[in-house]
């Protein structure tokens, strides 16, 4: 028996026989070409293909994983379509006459060295992306099939070693037979390892030198939450392994099972569970059965899709569509959130020194106002055909409200006079996710039919901490007590007005904050849609009262690590599921 370590990976334990995925190696030599628009039409097919494999992968990722994971493959595809990146190995293969797999082999080494070389982990990580991307490119050129394609013949469980497996390797592999995957490249803030959290794959990542220490069939155990590789395991500790992967396996039973029920506590409290969304694909994927409605659509999924602004009426039927989808459950509608880590070239924004605190969301749609009214009008035509509501993000005073609200009632004005019919009972709401919108929310709050609390962007600007910088990671966290002071003064505050307030931000589906959100009155929860069960689950064994102590006994303590390890505690009883 050998246990090897390596680095946190996805949670979770597998046992099975090893698959080694050797990757293939390809050697970018250098050869003289007499045509270079004919090289050049090589790299234009390789680009075309991978876009539409992103494409159908990306589809297929909102639907199963959300968003938020989406986000992960459009940043490839982004990579893809950067023309600026591909401008310089063009050049090459016309002014020097060198094959393009050279020119793109050392284009891609001269940009991820630059990345490569940054001490923070998850510039690092970018480094690894734009490998990824140049590496596809050059295999398709040279006909070496992708590891997906090499292994999709197998039909029964495995665990899948390799040497390093791509975001779209890790999606496009069969879920039925893959049991799990240990890597010997990547990190905790490695696309693949947020991938396979997502999608619930067990996986150890950065286990050095793995490809060579194991062989096809041999038995092993991983262990994702504690990094641990166990190879040929003796008779206890496969039992032991076995009992924990069993386990996995009784939880998504039960949790499926609980898919189409109400989230109420044993004492009757209803907390409404419902999911977030980015485009209209991923809701036609979605079971409008098993949520209560969709808490968060994101729309800036659809400007950077296009390669233009979207128009009137392109918008009101991608609306349309999803209020119909809902069947009468609401339908949460933001306006464009774009800016910070969220790019469309057509756009022009400018280039910040901090993007996320400068140019986007509200203050974009309040500069550009026809761009805005644009999306009013889509969204409200679309509220003839369902419970729609509107949400405004990233308001942080009095007057962005007041002023985005005037264009809400401009635009009903002018569907008036066209006679066109509209909701004229939409509410209209906003997301909290600055300080100055929790300083404010007692004001806010009168003038607001509904708040959701964004917690990703409220941690990081509360604790001043850029959430995927790993130096900093220990200070973002959902139980820090300064966000859980802000969340109660907005829930109280929104309370005292008579307006609900709900979360939509990563922390929704935090299991350990159940007991924390329940306790301060949260009305409601929006989340990836493979985390509602979880939700559900919990809230469905807790009572409010007892909600409501623990609550009290957080604001008690002096620390976040305090609170993390009180709530570990009090999720014991649930450790068998979850």
């Amino acid at each position: 028996m050998i246990e090897i370590k390596g680095s946190e990976g996805a949670v979770g334990y597998a046992v099975g026989k090893v698959v080694i995925l050797k990757e293939q190696k390809y050697t970018a030599e250098i050869r003289t070409v007499k045509n270079p628009e004919e090289e050049l039409k090589r790299l234009e097919k390789a680009r075309d293909d991978y876009r539409r494999e992103l494409e159908e992968v990306w589809e297929e990722t909102k639907i199963n994983a959300g968003a938020d994971s989406a986000a992960i493959l459009q940043a490839y595809k982004e990579m893809v379509n950067d023309e600026i990146f591909f401008q310089r190995p063009i050049r090459r293969v016309r002014e020097e006459r060198i094959n393009i797999e050279l020119a793109l082999e050392e284009e891609k080494k001269s940009v991820a060295a630059v990345f490569m070389s940054m001490d923070d982990p998850y510039m690092k990580e970018r480094g690894t992306d734009i490998e990824n991307v140049c590496n596809t490119l050059i295999k398709k050129m040279k006909g070496i099939e992708s590891p997906a394609e090499k292994i999709e013949k197998i039909k029964e469980s495995f665990i899948l070693v390799a040497e390093d497996l791509t975001p779209i390797d890790t999606v496009r592999l069969d879920k039925r037979y893959l049991k799990g995957f240990v890597t010997e490249r990547g990190g905790r803030t490695s696309h693949t390892v947020i991938l396979a959290k997502t999608l619930g794959i067990p996986a150890v990542v950065g286990v050095s030198g793995i490809t060579q220490r194991t062989r096809d069939g041999e038995t092993i155990c991983i262990d994702g939450a504690g990094g641990r590789v166990i190879l040929n395991p003796e008779d206890e500790i496969l039992k032991q392994y076995e009992k924990e992967r069993q386990k996995t396996e009784k939880r998504r039973e039960l949790l499926e099972r609980l898919k189409n029920e109400r989230a109420v506590t044993i004492d009757g409290r209803r907390i409404d569970i419902c999911v977030n969304s980015g485009d209209m694909e991923s809701v036609r994927g979605l079971d409008m059965e098993s949520c209560d409605g969709v808490g968060l659509f994101r729309t800036e999924f659809l400007y950077m899709a296009q390669d233009d602004y979207p128009t009137e009426e392109f918008q009101y039927e991608v609306y349309k569509e999803l209020a119909r989808k809902a069947g009468g459950k609401e339908v949460i509608i933001r306006t464009l959130d774009i800016g910070g880590d969220k790019q469309a070239d057509y756009m022009k924004l400018p280039r910040e020194q901090n993007p996320f605190l400068g140019y986007r969301a509200i203050r974009i749609s309040l500069d550009r106002t026809e761009i805005f009214k644009t999306q009013l009008r889509a969204i409200l035509r679309a509220s003839a055909y369902g419970k729609v509501s509107i949400m405004f993000p990233m308001i942080v005073n009095l007057e962005e409200l007041r002023r985005a609200k005037t264009f809400v009632e401009e635009c009903k004005w002018e569907l008036d006079k066209q006679d066109i019919p509209y909701d004229t009972e939409i509410r209209v709401g906003i997301m909290v996710e600055t300080p100055a919108a929790v300083l404010l929310s007692d004001k806010l709050a009168e003038e607001a039919d509904f708040f959701s609390i964004g917690t990703n962007d409220l941690i990081q600007y509360i604790t001043a901490t850029d959430r995927m910088n790993e130096h900093t990671q220990y200070l973002y966290k959902s139980c820090n007590l300064s966000v859980l002071r802000a969340v109660r003064m907005v829930a109280e505050n929104a309370h005292r007005a008579g307006i609900p307030v709900g979360i939509c931000g990563e922390a929704a589906s935090d299991e350990r904050m159940t007991y924390i959100w329940l306790g301060l009155g949260i009305d409601e929860l929006s989340m990836v849609p493979s985390q509602a069960s979880h939700i559900k689950y919990i809230v469905k064994h807790i009572s409010q009262k007892e909600a409501e102590k623990t609550v009290q006994k957080v604001f008690e303590m002096d620390a976040a690590d305090e609170v993390e390890q009180y709530l570990k505690e009090r999720m014991a009883d649930y450790e068998e599921i979850l």
